[in-house]
């Protein structure tokens, strides 16, 4: 197995997802702050999480071959896009990482 290390456009893009994610999250997160609302700010930091999970596992997925009963199609990858963001959000739900436990609990001491 080859492992390609990311090049300079894919870090482009993946910074470029993570601020345009990161804002709609700091927007949501000094709107808890300011509303005193403890739920809304641990629904924002699950959101997080789900994101930063959800760029791994898309990353990851570049990895694994092609899977010769299935083949390369698009719909094929907008399926596998879907799945693996809907893990995301269930690890993230579930706790499994803790980042959105760590997040919450140094922004909860603003609340």
């Amino acid at each position: 197995m080859e492992i390609n290390p990311m090049n300079n456009s894919d870090i482009n893009r993946f910074q470029i997802d993570l601020q345009k994610d990161g804002s709609d999250f700091e927007r949501i997160i000094q709107q808890a702050i300011k509303d005193k609302d403890s739920k809304k700010l641990k629904e924002a930091c699950q959101q997080l999480e789900a994101t930063f999970i959800g760029l791994m596992l898309n990353e990851m997925i570049k990895t694994i071959p092609e899977d010769p009963l299935t083949g390369d199609s698009l719909a094929n990858d907008v399926f596998i896009s879907m799945l693996y963001d809907k893990y995301a959000e269930i690890l993230a739900q579930n706790g499994s990482f803790g980042l959105a436990d760590q997040i919450y609990n140094q922004l909860s001491k603003k609340v």
